[in-house]
């Protein structure tokens, strides 16, 4: 072993030896927290945390990501000795002082964040197609989705489907659609619209916990509802599992931004997302990916399309 790799493997040693830090990793675990969500998991000062989140990035354990104003942490994935001690410590995690505290508190916190978001699209409900169009307008993208899928599809699943906009274009190639949703408001306006059509059926559910039986579903399109999701990497494991074989996953978002004002005015939790990561996350959830591409507007977002399809076997993280 040369000098540079002892080093990263003390520096690693080092920074998973300390209790308080042990809990942050156990706790992002389970998702992508800010500084101030950390806080509230571990009861403690922002100094203090802020001082072991900064250890553990200098490891290489997580990596943070900006948002705007507020900064995010993350457990880091690449394949490096930190990723594979973090294997096992999380084989052992039963054994991490205050873990079952602290994943209560962070599923407190990521459910606060949901029901956030649940506010704000039943306060809107059947207006949501008229709300999009005055900042982007779907049919940019939604053409260009259709253009994408096969031309003869047995099952779609729009995930996040909210009044049901897509779900005309998508019974263009489907035999059925299954629209997902957790706005009750929402639900009730799509299944207002699709009542009297067999090849619908409208779900109330989360969609990073599909109730869905296995690899039933030959396309899965998540348009525009990441972003307002907690984890997305959970919501990549749950459409691998009720994918079959061959099966094709289409994510359309918008390109990572700065405007503020999609968090304060659209419940925004991500303000978009970089390529990079979608596909990072993708390829961690058993995904491969066949396509990217990106789409200029008339607005001042740009969106990003990625195809990519389940080649069978089991995805890394469940």
């Amino acid at each position: 072993m040369d000098s540079s790799n002892s080093k990263t493997v003390i520096n690693t040693l080092k920074a998973v030896s300390d209790e308080v830090r042990l809990r942050i990793l156990n706790i992002l675990l389970n998702g992508t927290l800010n500084v101030n969500e950390v806080q509230e998991v571990l009861k403690m000062g922002q100094s203090r945390v802020s001082r072991h989140l900064k250890i553990l990035e200098n490891a290489d354990l997580i990596v943070s990501q900006r948002e705007g104003t507020w900064i995010y942490y993350k457990l880091k994935e690449s394949p490096t000795f930190g990723y594979g001690l973090l294997q096992y410590l999380f084989s052992c995690k039963n054994e991490i002082p205050y873990g079952e505290r602290d994943k209560s508190n962070t599923l407190n916190i990521l459910q606060k964040r949901q029901e956030s978001s649940n506010r704000f699209f039943n306060q809107i409900g059947k207006n949501w197609e008229k709300i999009q169009n005055n900042v982007l307008n779907p049919e940019v993208y939604r053409d260009r989705i259709l253009s994408l899928l096969p031309e003869t599809v047995k099952l779609s699943i729009d995930l996040g489907c909210g009044p049901g906009g897509l779900i005309p274009f998508l019974l263009t190639k489907s035999e059925k659609v299954i629209g997902v949703d957790v706005s009750q408001k929402m639900l009730t306006e799509a299944k207002s619209k699709f009542q009297e059509d067999p090849r619908v059926e409208i779900i109330e559910s989360n969609i990073e916990h599909l109730p869905l039986s296995e690899e039933i579903a030959n396309v899965a399109i998540a348009s525009m509802v990441l972003h307002h999701v907690s984890n997305p990497l959970l919501v990549m494991n749950e459409v691998y599992r009720v994918l079959q074989s061959e099966g094709l996953l289409f994510i359309i978002e918008l390109k990572k931004h700065n405007q503020e004002f999609m968090r304060d005015n659209f419940s925004d939790l991500w303000l978009g997302f970089q390529e990079s990561t979608l596909t990072e996350w993708l390829k961690t959830a058993g995904f491969s990916v066949l396509d990217q591409i990106e789409l200029n507007t008339f607005s001042i977002f740009q969106i990003i399309i990625i195809k990519a399809i389940k080649k069978g076997g089991q995805n890394v993280r469940k």
